[in-house]
């Protein structure tokens, strides 16, 4: 996942999977249904940490960490810049 409006869809898919409405999750993770669906939705600027791992962890799953397909240089980080200035 690269962009975070991803995570919220990425649990309504996992919610329906396994055939829970919003209000339940919300429920078993101590949230209201209403915050759960701006964060499905996309809805919301930010989202904590611990509402995140509460959810997954109602869900049956947990973070993990994998390589990106190409690692973020110096280089690139110079180039950017560069290109940035020209505009």
């Amino acid at each position: 996942m690269k962009e975070f409006d991803e995570l919220g869809a990425e649990i309504a898919r996992l919610r329906v999977q396994q055939q829970m409405t919003q209000k339940q999750l919300a429920d078993l993770a101590g949230m209201g249904q209403s915050t759960l669906a701006r964060f499905e939705k996309a809805g919301v600027a930010e989202f904590g940490s611990a509402k995140l791992l509460r959810l997954l962890s109602v869900l049956g799953y947990e973070i993990s960490f994998v390589p990106t397909k190409r690692v973020f240089t110096l280089q690139d980080a110079l180039a950017a810049k560069s290109q940035n200035q020209e505009r």
